[in-house]
């Protein structure tokens, strides 16, 4: 059983409960791992010693959901940060552009130093975020809100709307590589900063 059905199940068993109480209800070879996995994901939350409460339905979405709040948590972190790729899009045209992501499967690109990325992986467990180290395989199915991180030895940043974002001219190249998907933002870019690319991805009007 998926620790979604098992979510699901408890739910329908009790509210709270001890470790001895699931244990005797439910067949598990590590019961305490179980129940650790599912505090982390955020299925449930330790009330006491050996004690847990299943998380409500509604608030278990709406802290998946809260994209919003997933931007300023990196931002809490204190840390060096800039947002990359998708994001540094997203922040440059001022949240304009938005591409293949969904509540549902929202991942969130950021370039961290390499020497502050043990202190990042402790910081989003601490506050029960998933995330995955670009390039490294990932431990678990990922879905709703998570954190990609790229770690490097160094790397520009620039100020935008509050937040750390990678130089408009890296943004600028991963539109460029990525034209099919990206093609509209480098219009949209074009025009807010004359930048002078002369990108036409709007149809053109005519009186056939």
């Amino acid at each position: 059983m998926i620790y979604y059905e098992l979510w699901l199940a408890l739910a329908n068993w009790k509210t709270e409960f001890s470790v001895r109480e699931f244990r005797a209800a439910f067949a598990s070879p590590d019961p305490n791992k179980v129940l650790h996995d599912m505090t982390k994901k955020g299925f449930l939350e330790s009330i006491g010693w050996g004690r847990y409460k299943v998380l409500d339905p509604a608030v278990f979405f709406r802290k998946r959901s809260d994209i919003a709040g997933a931007y300023r948590l990196v931002k809490e972190a204190k840390m060096h940060y800039a947002f990359t790729e998708k994001d540094a899009v997203f922040v440059w045209t001022r949240g304009g552009y938005q591409v293949d992501r969904s509540v549902s499967f929202y991942p969130i690109y950021i370039k961290v130093r390499r020497m502050d990325l043990e202190k990042w992986k402790r910081f989003f467990k601490l506050n029960g975020r998933a995330f995955y180290v670009f390039g490294r395989h990932a431990k678990e199915t990922l879905f709703g809100i998570f954190y990609v991180l790229y770690p490097e030895n160094s790397f520009k940043s620039k100020m935008v709307e509050g937040s750390y974002t990678v130089p408009l001219d890296e943004v600028i190249g991963f539109c460029t590589k990525n034209i099919y998907s990206y093609e509209p933002a480098l219009e949209m870019l074009d025009e807010m900063y004359n930048l002078g690319l002369n990108v036409r991805y709007k149809e053109t009007k005519t009186n056939l």
